[in-house]
């Protein structure tokens, strides 16, 4: 049966709640419908919420996701003090004894014909697989950018995402929005949401005016004001599997302006938790992330002061004012119910060691927009898929993140030994491992074709960690022709790695270049 014009009626999308989550799906919905017509987006933000902002990074997905939405990347990089992430780099999650690796964005070398672990681990794991792997954790040990001056707007020598300031991003956003895409802007509270069942026929503004809707996004954050508050989905902690539950925050200047970039974002590990080190342009950001059932916020503080003693000496810590956040770590039983869906932290939060926060909120955003039009027959339809693929999302986070504590060898407190203890691991995680402990995952491992961690970000957090699995090249009747392959392939890796020492520039560098030439256009 076809759909008549009568049937395509979800064409009035009500978002409540602004800052990221908010404005970056009001952006990737008003990009690709036209408001001019027949189709609105209206976002409600409150003048009285102050924006979390947790995390400042991202995965390589905002490219795509921002060139779609129409912003220049060099306004974005201008504009929101955003520098380039090419992954991230751990330290002392290992054994704390001043070890580190790389998870980067690029791919191992001959990802898509080659298993390149069988022949790592064949040649006896001489050298760490991040750089057996791929030539941008050299890349990142020297503050390189990803690519140069001429390359185009949104393209890579290799792999990006970005850093970025978050307040800075959803004010750009928000302007985007509004003057570019055509989004209605309400600046009000709502104290009133008026549904039937599980269908929201409005909200009720602080004034009394009700604004109408055929579907109701929740960008409330912790509040979750529509789908917990009027539509009953349930919380699920996950605190027994990820601990961290408190964060402190710290906005930390350079020593000068030509201070090198970082172009990873350095998660140090520490006995309580881990510390974040992201590199923006003007100034890092560094916090602490911990356990209140294992430490307190003045041993956090203390934590926090050494480090920035020895990261940034030139840095009084007591001149800084933290920003304190209470995390309550787990997600929704129900991220779709009736006519509202939630985004961002309306959804949920988990430890933000891998910096899922905002993919999550495009790929929320960009099902919404794949899956439009649509009537309002096809909700059950709609919601069900999307409550099936997040839910694979979310678990698949928790197992990914956990695993970077299950595999830590560190034994300097109670925190690190009850990560490693059975009832804290998730069942799905310890069967992955029974798996790569004969074999080492591949694409036999991806489980939904949008992964957020395809199987070569375990490869490099499992053999970062000191994992190691069986190799299978002995079994292979083609591992001669595989091993002149490879050979090749390291060869040209070799050589193009001398290029891009040449070539590349650094971060502060190719970030000074961009700003200029924005700036030269206005």
């Amino acid at each position: 049966m076809s759909l008549g014009p009568m049937n395509i009626d979800i064409n009035n999308v009500v978002i409540v709640g602004g800052g990221t989550a908010g404005w970056l799906t009001a952006a990737v919905l008003a990009a690709q419908f036209d408001t001019r017509k027949n189709f609105s987006v209206t976002l409600i933000e409150s003048p009285n919420i102050k924006t979390i902002g947790v995390g400042e990074g991202t995965w390589p997905t905002m490219a795509a996701t921002l060139r779609r939405i129409g912003l220049s990347e060099a306004q974005f990089i201008s504009e929101c003090d955003a520098s380039f992430k090419q992954g991230s780099r751990f330290i002392n999650w290992r054994s704390g004894q001043n070890e580190s690796y790389y998870h980067p964005f690029s791919l191992p070398v001959g990802y898509n014909d080659i298993n390149i672990v069988d022949h790592w681990l064949d040649n006896g794991a001489t050298t760490s697989f991040d750089e057996f792997a791929t030539n941008q954790a050299s890349v990142c040990s020297r503050h390189l950018a990803p690519k140069q001056a001429s390359t185009p707007e949104y393209a890579n020598v290799v792999n990006y995402g970005y850093h970025l300031d978050a307040g800075k991003f959803a004010r750009l956003l928000k302007t985007h929005c509004v003057e570019r895409l055509g989004v209605q802007h309400i600046s009000a509270d709502v104290t009133r949401v008026n549904h039937t069942n599980e269908h929201i026929d409005s909200v009720i503004l602080a004034d009394g005016r009700a604004v109408l809707g055929h579907l109701f996004i929740d960008c409330t954050g912790f509040k979750r004001l529509l789908i917990g508050d009027h539509m009953g989905a349930r919380f699920i902690s996950q605190k027994s599997v990820l601990f961290n539950d408190r964060a402190m925050a710290f906005q930390v200047p350079y020593a000068d302006e030509h201070a090198p970039i970082n172009s990873t974002t350095h998660a140090t590990a520490h006995k309580n938790g881990w510390i974040w080190d992201i590199g923006l342009p003007s100034r890092k950001g560094i916090g602490i992330v911990y356990s209140s059932d294992y430490g307190n916020e003045q041993q956090a503080y203390d934590m926090m002061e050494n480090y920035i003693e020895q990261q940034a000496p030139h840095c009084n810590l007591a001149d800084i004012t933290p920003n304190k956040i209470t995390l309550d770590p787990g997600h929704l039983n129900t991220f779709w119910k009736g006519n509202c869906v939630a985004i961002g932290l309306s959804a949920g939060f988990i430890d933000p060691l891998e910096a899922t926060a905002m993919v999550l909120i495009e790929f929320s955003a960009k099902f919404i927009r794949d899956h439009l039009p649509a009537g309002k027959q096809d909700l059950g339809f709609l919601s069900n898929k999307f409550n099936q693929r997040m839910d694979l999302h979310w678990r698949n986070i928790i197992d990914f993140i956990k695993l970077h504590y299950v595999l830590s060898e560190r034994t300097d407190s109670q925190y690190w030994l009850d990560h490693r203890a059975q009832h804290s691991v998730p069942e799905s995680l310890n069967r992955l491992l029974t798996v790569w402990a004969r074999r080492a995952p591949w694409h036999a491992d991806i489980e939904v074709a949008e992964s957020m961690f395809p199987p070569a970000s375990y490869q490099y957090i499992l053999y970062g960690m000191g994992f190691r699995s069986l190799s299978a090249l002995s079994d292979k009747r083609f591992a001669d022709k595989e091993r002149a392959h490879l050979k090749k392939l390291l060869s040209h890796k070799q050589t193009e790695l001398q290029k891009l020492y040449q070539h590349l520039p650094t971060n502060r560098t190719l970030l000074r270049d961009i700003k200029h030439s924005w700036n030269s256009r206005l």
